[in-house]
């Protein structure tokens, strides 16, 4: 890859910081007094001129997420940016868990932006590979430019015995009008770790004796972009329900989450399609969405409920291949190792790549195919309409206490049939139809832990037990069977096929281990005590 290549690419940076409200007279304190601290040195001043794209509902700025075009020039000469004024060009930032902390993820500005005698920060397009990135929340609305702020900013370095610690800006802010004239201005204090540690806190509440507000992370944008900006995401996080409350506030706060967690893994998909987690959270989101669903139905509108189910088992199944190949692929390469030293395993696990490495790498193509198609982004409008407004009966508003328990009794009992009597003898389809019975009943009680509480959580934690003994059970039968189809391909070589029958019978030999697990267990999980709060 060429250095022009590698520069288009997106590059990645954690940003872990902290802002600080001030007043414009406010002084920031001689840090170089604090205790730990080495050296303040003073980076100068640079003039920055950012643009923010957003959709026109500003749905980015609603989830915490920032998409910019930046230019930055020195004020007097100054040549030392540093890292906190050398960041030209567009940046889309992340809430990567935690109040102030963020991933940047950063391209350079497009050919001919400096010098090229166009505003510095007018309207541009954002490039297309930060832009898909987002997809999931932007969907069929057009990236537009919402705000442009021109930002005089001040820097320090604070460095401790072993190097630089953190950056201190000081940022007075103008937010430029349509019209190209201020319309507001105010001023904020960054505080950002470098290499972080306990003398970023000594900064911080040094800040705050000197009358700094902290406590608050509100993006510059955000302030610039007013109350609209600062209101709920299109799917808002709902508090905990309580007992009491309507059975709906625990349906509504469950598909919240989900919601949630289905657009976050379609975040994660499209930055790293190779990482094997992301698919798989894409699928449990979807999954645990149509599984709330039907644990949720007698307190819905049947037609309503089965179209989004449908849709989301459409989705959710459009991931199989793809799961299915990262599981069977990782699951027989890893069992390789288990193979007797005189069978050819590099050989065996050089096959797998070649043949289960290919489909794989097909079905990641046809994932990402899909999550740009237009049927996906009708369910995720359809989603943000169910959190919204969905469509309930009145048993939906009488209280939790009594409306939810009868729902996961109504799994419970199709667990307990699907697990009645089997045996070792039985076919692997007859313990996968128990799995899926047992993971519909573990869902539906993890649904209702929230609201209910205590036994539920116990309930569900047995559930639990039984559901990982069959998930390995199902994963174990698969890759028994890919290993025998393997060995009876006309890939395999006498030898190889012969060590893919030997771990097609140790994949058989965990399949019944599972059974024997399943049948230790299965006793204790159906004791009445887990199940007392499921009575009237």
């Amino acid at each position: 890859m060429s250095r022009a290549e590698q520069a288009a690419r997106p590059h990645t940076a954690r940003e872990v910081e902290q802002k600080f409200r001030v007043h414009g007279l406010f002084r920031i304190p001689d840090l170089s007094t604090l205790a730990g601290v080495s050296a303040v040195d003073d980076l100068g001043v640079v003039e920055l001129e950012s643009a923010y794209y957003d959709t026109p509902d500003l749905r980015l700025a609603r989830e915490g997420i920032t998409l910019r075009r930046r230019v930055t020039r020195t004020l007097g000469g100054e040549t030392n940016l540093g890292r906190a004024g050398g960041d030209e060009g567009w940046h889309l930032k992340l809430p990567a868990g935690g109040v102030g902390v963020r991933d940047e993820i950063r391209l350079p500005l497009e050919p001919g932006a400096e010098g090229d005698g166009r505003p510095a920060a007018g309207p541009r397009t954002p490039p297309a590979a930060l832009a898909v990135l987002v997809r999931v929340i932007t969907r069929t609305e057009p990236l537009v430019l919402v705000s442009t702020l021109r930002t005089t900013r001040a820097r320090q370095v604070i460095r401790d015995g072993d190097g630089d610690v953190g950056e201190l800006v000081d940022d007075t802010v103008h937010v430029v009008g349509s019209d190209g004239t201020i319309a507001a201005r105010f001023r904020e204090i960054e505080l950002e770790e470098l290499r972080g540690g306990p003398l970023i806190a000594t900064v911080a509440a040094a800040l705050g004796d000197a009358g700094a507000v902290g406590g608050e992370f509100v993006a510059k944008a955000v302030r610039a972009l007013g109350p609209n900006a600062a209101a709920p995401p299109e799917v808002p996080v709902f508090p905990v329900p309580k007992a009491k409350d309507p059975a709906r506030d625990t349906l509504v706060a469950y598909l919240s989450t989900h919601v949630r967690a289905l657009r976050a893994a379609d975040i994660a998909f499209r930055r790293e399609p190779a990482d094997p987690e992301a698919v798989h959270q894409l699928r449990v989101a979807a999954r645990r969405l149509r599984s709330g669903l039907r644990t949720f139905r007698p307190l819905l509108d049947k037609p309503w409920a089965e179209q989004l189910r449908t849709e989301l088992a459409w989705f959710a199944g459009s991931l199989g291949e793809l799961r299915e190949g990262d599981v069977l692929r990782e699951r027989l390469d890893r069992h390789c190792a288990d193979l007797p030293s005189d069978l050819p395993a590099a050989e065996v696990k050089q096959l797998l790549a070649e043949v289960l490495g290919g489909t794989v790498a097909d079905a990641r193509a046809r994932v990402a195919e899909l999550l740009d198609d237009d049927r996906y982004f009708a369910l995720h409008d359809h989603l943000v309409r169910a959190v919204a407004r969905p469509l309930v009966g009145p048993d939906a508003e009488r209280p939790a206490r009594d409306v939810l328990p009868p729902l996961v009794e109504k799994a419970w009992t199709r667990l307990d049939r699907a697990a009645e009597g089997l045996t070792d003898a039985d076919a692997d389809d007859e313990w996968h139809d128990a799995r899926l019975a047992a993971k519909r009943t573990r869902y539906a009680a993890e649904a209702v832990v929230p609201t209910l509480g205590g036994d539920a959580k116990a309930f569900a934690r047995q559930i639990e037990k039984v559901t990982e003994i069959l998930g390995e059970h199902q994963d174990a039968a698969m890759a028994a069977a890919k290993a025998r189809e393997l060995a009876n391909s006309e890939h395999a070589s006498a030898d190889v096929a012969f060590a893919l029958g030997v771990l097609a019978s140790n994949e058989r030999a965990r399949v019944h281990a599972a059974r024997a697990a399943f049948a230790e267990a299965w006793p204790q999980v159906r004791r009445v005590k887990w199940r007392r709060w499921l009575e009237p």
